[in-house]
């Protein structure tokens, strides 16, 4: 609102970083929803984060289909990245240039084929056979991506779990 801009944007200069001033934002909003009790709730705070902090798109990246943001596991047309999944607990040590290339975990599968070849030659019991996946660099995304999946379910079955117990309250 215009009545916290002005006095805001005269104080800003005054502040040496970004931290300082977004400081001083949060306790004017803070202050002003004292202020206004509970009668209107304020979400100045949350619409600032959102217009500066989180990442934005441009126009390309929202019509254009080789801009489109990739599904897990696609590959990268031009650097033949495979699109892997995150570990939220570990993003500080993710390294986007070391994720596997379709070049890589084609070598990587190659290789381990070669092996288990070696390997079977005179044995006479079957093996229980490995997933391909799991042969390669991708196994620890393709591990993050079903950890995912299982918090998913979970959270549904316990949704489902929830609903049925209200429905049966009735």
């Amino acid at each position: 609102p215009a009545q916290h801009r002005e006095p805001l944007q005269a104080e800003f200069p005054r502040k040496k970083d970004s931290v300082q001033r977004w400081e001083l934002l949060r306790t004017r909003l803070e202050r002003a929803r004292g202020r206004a009790a509970a009668s209107a709730p304020s979400f100045a705070d949350w619409e600032v984060m959102l217009q500066f902090c989180f990442p934005r798109l441009d126009i390309n990246v929202s019509k254009g289909l080789g801009h489109l943001l990739k599904s897990p596991f696609s590959v990268h047309p031009k650097t033949g990245r495979v699109s892997v999944p995150l570990d939220l607990q570990r993003l500080e040590q993710f390294d986007p240039f070391a994720v596997p290339t379709i070049t890589s975990l084609c070598q990587e599968l190659d290789t381990a084929g070669s092996d288990g070849e070696q390997e079977d030659v005179g044995e006479t019991e079957p093996k229980r056979r490995t997933r391909d996946y799991k042969k390669t660099s991708l196994a620890p995304y393709v591990r993050i991506f079903e950890q995912f999946v299982e918090g998913m379910e979970s959270a549904r079955r316990g949704e489902r779990i929830r609903r049925s117990d209200l429905q049966g309250d009735f």
